[in-house]
């Protein structure tokens, strides 16, 4: 699978090869996750050969604003007729762009930038293992299950709130043209943006001089069932790439380049001739090998923050 690095708030271009000849080539873009159609559109010839010729899809802001794995049906037209390939790709917002290394961390010039995404992409995946967090923006849907109460619990943070499904049934709409709250209570995400909460706004006394009150076997019913499936459906992640983790990946890329990594990288911190008497890192088990970005990390090893603001 083809990755390719978005940038917040940015359109994203993509280029597509193949044989000369080709009078034109379109697109269409579908989520894999979602199974949704995101885009479609023209490319532009952007290069050409005796033998060959690149073309260039332009994703939009908002199909690029999420990272996604994606679709993209390409179809290439000549004068005989239209032939169609498929390719599958990802969309991904890198942990720092080259940039941002060279602002972060002791990078040579001589270094390309190209040298520099390459490396941003060894320690982004090195991190994703280490941390088990992504740190991605998705519009997606995620499936929990209610256990009586007012509050449903996410495993990862919410930005926004589209729908819920209980049990495949829709309760819950605010983008559709006719909002639907099935609850009869307001929804909001919790401080974390790991909970939704109902919030009871009725007036208890009110209830309670009603001449013929509600009789509730529950305090009030706008309650998750317990064992009910509930299919949340909207924005989940991070906004932004937290700055800890943006500075770690930009020392690790620093690592990266420095002539003793491959010895550092075996957790070795001191060598001795004659015999080899060998002297391993005290954090060689656990650590990243770098005892700084051990530290920047540590508060989302153990207890990951959310920042969704």
């Amino acid at each position: 699978m083809i990755e390719y690095l978005r940038s917040d708030n940015s359109e994203l271009s993509i280029t597509h090869s193949t044989v000369q000849g080709m009078s034109g080539v379109t697109f269409e873009i579908y989520d894999l996750d979602t199974d949704e159609f995101v885009q479609s559109g023209n490319t532009t010839l952007s290069a050409s050969t005796a033998s060959s010729s690149s073309w260039t899809a332009t994703i939009t802001e908002d199909s690029a604003t999420y990272d996604r794995n994606v679709k993209i049906e390409w179809v290439r037209t000549t004068a005989s007729g239209a032939s169609a390939t498929v390719e599958y790709a990802s969309l991904v917002r890198p942990f720092a762009t080259a940039s941002r290394i060279r602002s972060l961390a002791d990078i040579a010039s001589t270094e390309t930038d190209a040298t520099l995404v390459k490396q941003e992409r060894k320690a982004r995946y090195f991190l994703q293992s280490h941390i088990g967090n992504k740190f991605a923006k998705e519009y997606t849907n995620i499936v929990v299950y209610g256990n009586n109460s007012d509050i449903l619990s996410l495993p990862i943070p919410l930005i926004r709130l589209d729908k819920i499904y209980e049990d495949d049934i829709l309760m819950y709409d605010m983008v559709s043209t006719a909002s639907v709250n099935d609850f009869d209570y307001s929804l909001e995400a919790s401080q974390s943006k790991t909970r939704i909460k109902i919030i009871n706004t009725e007036d208890e006394f009110e209830r309670a001089v009603q001449e013929f009150p509600e009789v509730h076997i529950l305090p009030f019913d706008g309650v998750f069932k317990k064992d009910a499936q509930y299919k949340i459906v909207g924005i989940f992640g991070y906004q932004y790439v937290p700055s800890n983790i943006e500075q770690a990946t930009a020392l690790l890329v620093e690592d990266y380049l420095c002539n003793d990594f491959n010895i550092r990288n075996k957790n070795i911190s001191k060598l001795s001739n004659d015999s080899y008497d060998l002297t391993y890192a005290t954090n060689a088990a656990t650590g990243t090998g770098n005892l700084l970005v051990d530290k920047l990390i540590a508060d989302y090893v153990n207890s990951p923050r959310f920042l969704v603001i």
